[in-house]
This record gives structure tokens, sequence and C-alpha cells, in this order.
């Protein structure tokens, strides 16, 4: 079995591993490359491979990082299946359509070039196919198991054999401990190598305990001032993370009445597709469910699915709690909500999620004091915040607990999907605490199992 890193080598997206054995060719993951706009210049590259030739694509998960440029193989060639939980499957559907509109936006906006159109994302969602967890799929003389990744809704990782060769696990994204909602990542069996994310792996995370109060504070804060609160939020996953903590902060009464706008219709519709699967709901939030309680949804919540309901939040009196994608604020009606708020000291800037490098939010984390948002120059004057235990990666010390815990070790490990100092730091830990043979391999580099 051959392994050749396409994508997230020694950088957080752009996802893409190409395997082959004797017999199949089959990717893990095909995902857009995500910097200042949708459209890097990267996604526009030449892909290595020839699309035709790919007997199969088995996706991880729905995110943009690891789904986006599916449409891509289909629009060069591509006409095998794409394998996905069905959760995934309906997620990633939600998630290709949004990421198109962004694009077009770009392109009307700014002339930006488009990656594909809009037929090339309707023929690519005929070619998903779900599949549950621990049954397995053959291609040829390979066998893969998808597996719980406990990372977001419907998230897996994969373990793949060859027939009389060898076997290796892609992580993909893997979860935190203790998230709300989600099953705790599943046992890594007994593989050759391992591919596995770093995209914290030089980082410990707050303690999760901590999450709530810190939120509940920021809330009480931008009451008091009577101001705006902007969370910029991934909308699948972390938005209803958010609103499985709020729904329990209003409803017990532990912070004062505040209208507070979901502004995501992307986050709108994957909260409906997380209702149709209580079967992948952890114990907790599936006996909320079964006493009644919609864990997202509450008294003071307002949905803004149109563009004209939208605009509503602009009137609104203050105080207001905003929660808007995308979650790097590299597209996405946050955009909006910056240019009108960033440069309002009563505002805050609630980060809670990772900021890729080249992104707009990664500026604003690193508080840089002013920032083009639409073609805008605004000087930051909101106060910016962050609230590491909200993040859906696993740590470093998840990381290797996950390792350590396995059926049995593997005997290399590729760290990817981090940046080039977590994934080396992540790669330096695990050759030091758990003598296994690491590397953080580059673009391009192939290995055999």
């Amino acid at each position: 079995m051959k392994i050749t890193f396409l994508g997230s080598a020694r950088e957080v997206t752009g996802s893409c591993y190409l395997v082959e054995s004797k017999q199949a060719k089959i990717l893990v993951d095909c995902g857009m490359f995500q910097g200042s706009h949708l459209t890097s210049s990267k996604n526009f590259e030449d892909l290595r491979f020839q699309p035709a030739d790919i007997d199969a694509v088995f996706l991880t998960h729905a995110h943009l990082d690891h789904s986006g440029r599916i449409p891509l193989l289909v629009k060069h060639g591509f006409r095998g299946q794409v394998y996905a939980t069905p959760p995934t499957t309906k997620l990633a559907s939600l998630v290709l359509e949004d990421a198109f509109k962004i694009m077009r936006e770009d392109f009307e906006r700014e002339a930006r070039p488009m990656l594909y159109g809009e037929a090339d994302i309707e023929s690519a969602l005929k070619l998903f196919r779900g599949v549950d967890y621990s049954r397995d799929v053959t291609i040829k003389d390979l066998t893969i198991r998808p597996r719980d990744a406990g990372h977001i809704f419907g998230s897996a990782f994969y373990e793949i054999r060859e027939q009389n060769g060898g076997s290796a696990a892609f992580s993909g994204d893997l979860g935190n401990p203790n998230s709300y909602i989600l099953k705790p990542t599943a046992q890594l069996g007994a593989v050759d190598a391992l591919i596995i994310e770093s995209t914290y792996g030089n980082r410990i995370h707050e303690d999760e305990k901590t999450r709530e109060s810190k939120l509940k504070l920021a809330i009480e804060r931008v009451i008091k001032k009577k101001g705006v609160l902007l969370i910029p939020a991934f909308a699948i996953e972390r938005t209803q993370q958010l609103l499985y903590e709020l729904n329990h902060l209003v409803e017990n009464r532990l912070v004062p009445p505040v209208d507070i706008y979901l502004d995501s219709p992307l986050a709108i519709k994957a909260t409906k597709v997380m209702r149709e699967y209580p079967q992948y709901y952890d114990a907790d939030a599936l006996k909320l469910v079964s006493m009644g309680d919609d864990m997202f949804d509450f008294p003071g919540l307002k949905q803004t699915l149109t563009k004209d309901e939208s605009k509503t939040i602009n009137e609104a009196p203050r105080p207001k709690v905003i929660i808007a994608g995308a979650g790097m604020m590299n597209g996405g009606r946050i955009l909006h909500h910056l240019v009108r708020y960033l440069g309002d000291p009563s505002t805050t800037l609630l980060i809670i999620g990772y900021q890729a490098e080249g992104t707009l939010g990664r500026q604003l984390y690193n508080r840089q004091p002013s920032v083009m948002v639409l073609q805008e120059r605004i000087t930051v004057k909101a106060t910016v915040e962050g609230i590491g235990a909200y993040s859906a990666h696993a740590d470093q010390n998840k990381l290797l607990d996950w390792i350590s815990s396995a059926a049995s070790l593997p005997k290399r490990v590729f760290c990817t999907h981090g940046d080039e100092g977590a994934a080396v730091a992540l790669a330096t830990r695990i050759k030091q605490d758990l003598s296994i043979n690491a590397d953080a391999p580059h673009f391009g580099e192939s290995f055999e199992v």
C-alpha cells in the first residue's frame, strides 16, 4: 500500500491522501485549501493524479477543508462512489452548496475565479453513499472500516487494510473529550501506520469545565455595556455546542434575558439534520431529548434564515448576541456584522475555533489594530477574546492518549493537518513518549506500508 500526501501537509487545510494498492486507488478526503478566500490559488493547482482513475473517495466529515474539492474531482472525470456516514452525506450537501454561494458572491463582487460549477456539485452529490460506523466497505483488494472520530456530528476515522498487505488508519479530525452531544472517539485498532491530525499538536486546551462560565461572563459583560457579542462559529458542531450551553444558561436563568440571533442558514439547516439522527447522540443529549427538551432552542433565540430576516438584526436593540458563520471569518454573514460592529468599543468578538494562517480570523485573533473586511479598512475597537475549550480538535494530550490506547501501537505515525510547528511538535513528542517513528510529511511525499 502506497500513501501520498496531497494536502494538509505541514498546514491545516486541503486534506487529501491518495492510497494505492496493487489493484485499487482511493482518496481519503479531498478538501479545499482555505486562506483569506475560499478560492485560494492552491485549489487550482494540478491534482497530481487522474480523477478518472480513482475508484472511490472516503470522506471523514463534512467540513469544507475535507470535502470542498470533491466536485472538482467530478468536473475532471471522477465517477466512483463517495463513502461517508449518513449524517455526513447530508451535512456535506449543505456545506458544498453554501461554499458555492460564497464563491459566486466573491466572483460577482471581486471577479474571483470559480473552482467549479453548480452542476458539478449536483453530480458529486449523486455519488455519495452512506455507510455506518464499523461497517466494512470493500474496494477491490482494500477493506475500509469507518469508526467514530468524535469531532463533529457523523465524523469518522478510517482503518484501511490491503489483502495480503499492510494497514493504515487516517484519523481525519479527532474530537475533544467531554464534548456535548457527541459520543467519544472510538479506540484505534491495530494498524501498521497512522496518519493523524495535529491542529493542536503543540498545545493543551483550557479545561472544558471553564467554557460555560467564560461564555456566561462574556454575555453578562455585553449586557452591562449594552453592546454586541459577536461569535463567529463553524456552522456544524461548534454552533450546536453553543446552542446546547446557551440552552442550559437561559432555561436555568443563569444569564439575564437577551436576544440571541443565529444568523447562519447553514447552521440552521445543519441543526435540523442533527435532529434526524438521535442515535448519534451521547447519553446526556439523548436523555434531554427523551425528556422533551429541544436542546437547540430556548427563549430569546431568533433564527434568521433569509437575507431579509438577517437585515432585521441591524436595527434590533442592544444588547444582543449574534452567532454567524464562517468560523474563520473568510466568508459568510459574519463579515457584514464585523463591518458594522468591529469599530465599536462596546462590541466583544468572541473567537471559539481554530483560525488558519491567512484568514481574517487569524488577523483578529493576533490583535491586528486594523483589518480589511469586504474591501473596507476597519479600525478594531472591539474587545477580542477567545475560549480555547470550545475547540472541536483534540489537543496534544488527547492525541497522545488516543495513540497509546490503541489495540497495539502503530509502527509509523505521520502528523498532518497542522501548521508546521504543531505537526513537528506532535511528531517529536510521539517519538519521545511512545518510541514510535513519527514524521511531519511534506506535500507530495509518499510512503510504502
